[in-house]
């Protein structure tokens, strides 16, 4: 006898539930990636002292509105978008926590771009798995934890890259506007950020005779024109920068590189795989060909800047790279949920999530590079007013002077002692702080570190 028609299924009940589980995970899709953003670049955020490159960019933030936007124009062009940010933070809190803010917000940010434009090349579960796969990258948390332009410059290339795809396939004058002003203004946030725009020009090439032209084009003409001033600007600037950088050598190359591919051989697998993925279904739809042609140039075209401007420009190719994790995570995500097999996609899945982690982890363990906070207790521990101060490179006084405001630093000593604090190779500091403290006048005492690249000597008369 067959049951009544009210008796529920016994596997009723656990159907249901998986069906709500997967209904739950769907609508969360567009939050995972930036979520996971904010809790990476928050979980203490202000316990590491900055950097040499951090104070300077807060010292830069400070004063009048009128006068850092003036100054960071005429000064340094290739961060006055940033620079411009950063201000009303600091005005409001210079604490490390604060300072750092804004980096995380851009990682957020980036995050949801990536989601944007992954969902508009290849559906809602690419565009997750690119914004997770972004916001689990070394290079782009290590930046959203940083105080700098290079989070905001990554926000930057992966917003106009999905307002660029959202004018191709709305194809009204509006869009196109919009995405023109997002282009124009790519270079404000770091220079290396116009190659995006390259990536973007491209792209419009290749989809001639699937946009309206008469619109693209004078988009794309005013958002070139005026990144070429800006760039020209930066380029002028950045020759004679005195801020550290060098020649481009091979080891940085491969660095940076490898930063912006977070360290994983099968995340360039999935990046690659990703591009000729959006490749076939361009061919087979018979459009679309854009598509890997953006995602390519946002992977590859930084680097092919970098090698450029490294021609006659100092670069930093180690951290400059970063931005190219936008291009490699938009394609790697593409790639993972394209692989057929379900066993090899989760079995990727959790391959690349497992070098993440430990790319993170290692991250976290190491010690500082430069500890100003303990480099100020130990110059206090030891100077008294007969004393001097000297900061080795002159660059690096501005991270001195944000935790010992009270210790007056000199170009070179003199008194009964100097404490000198020098960043950089620690092999390589007695040698710069004999330029500053004039042996046999003075003899080295003792030397401290204070982080593996930041070091406090002592010299005392002999």
């Amino acid at each position: 006898m067959s049951a009544p028609a009210h008796t529920p299924s016994p596997t009723g009940e656990p159907i249901a539930v998986a069906a709500r589980a997967r209904a739950l995970l769907d609508r969360a899709l567009p939050y995972l990636g930036p979520g996971l953003a904010a809790v990476l670049g928050l979980v203490a955020l202000g316990h590491r002292s900055l950097d040499t490159g951090e104070a300077a960019a807060v010292a830069a933030a400070r004063g009048p509105f009128s006068e850092v936007a003036e100054r960071a124009l005429s000064h340094d062009p290739a961060r006055a978008g940033y620079t411009i940010l950063l201000r009303p933070v600091v005005a409001w809190s210079d604490a490390e926590l604060w300072a750092r803010l804004p980096s995380v917000v851009a990682a957020v940010v980036a995050a949801v771009a990536a989601y944007r434009l992954g969902r508009r090349l290849a559906g809602r579960h690419a565009g997750a798995a690119a914004s997770l796969v972004l916001a689990s990258s070394l290079g782009v948390v290590l930046s959203s934890r940083a105080v700098g332009p290079l989070a905001l410059a990554l926000a930057a290339m992966l917003l106009s890259s999905a307002l660029f795809a959202r004018a191709v396939e709305r194809g009204n004058a509006l869009w196109w506007a919009v995405y023109a002003v997002s282009a124009a203004l790519l270079p404000l946030t770091h220079p290396i950020a116009a190659s995006a725009l390259v990536a973007q020009v491209a792209a419009i090439v290749v989809a001639r005779r699937e946009i309206d032209l008469r619109l693209a084009v004078p988009a794309a003409a005013v958002a070139t024109v005026e990144s070429a001033f800006f760039l020209t600007a930066a380029v002028i600037d950045r020759a004679d920068a005195a801020d550290g950088a060098g020649p481009l050598t091979l080891g940085d190359i491969g660095f940076g590189v490898g930063r912006s591919l977070g360290w994983s051989p099968l995340l360039a697998a999935l990046t690659l795989w990703g591009i000729v993925t959006l490749t076939r279904r361009s061919r087979e739809a018979g459009a679309g060909l854009w598509k890997p042609v953006l995602v390519g140039g946002l992977a590859l075209m930084p680097l092919a800047a970098l090698l450029v401007a490294g021609i006659a420009l100092p670069v930093f190719p180690r951290t400059a790279l970063t931005v190219a994790a936008g291009g490699v995570g938009l394609a790697a995500g593409i790639g993972l949920v394209s692989i057929d097999d379900r066993g090899l996609r989760l079995a990727s899945a959790a391959a690349v999530a497992v070098v993440a982690i430990a790319a993170l982890g290692i991250a976290a363990a190491e010690d500082p590079k430069e500890d100003w906070r303990e480099a100020a207790r130990l110059v206090r521990a030891e100077t008294t007013p007969r004393d001097t101060v000297v900061v080795v490179p002159a660059r690096s006084r501005p991270a001195f002077a944000y935790y010992a405001p009270d210790l007056r630093t000199h170009l070179v000593g003199r008194g009964e002692a100097v404490s000198v604090v020098v960043a950089g190779n620690p092999a390589l500091a007695a040698a710069s702080a004999r330029t500053v403290v004039s042996p046999p006048r003075y003899a080295l005492l003792s030397e401290q570190p204070a982080g593996s690249r930041l070091v406090v000597q002592r010299w005392v008369r002999p």
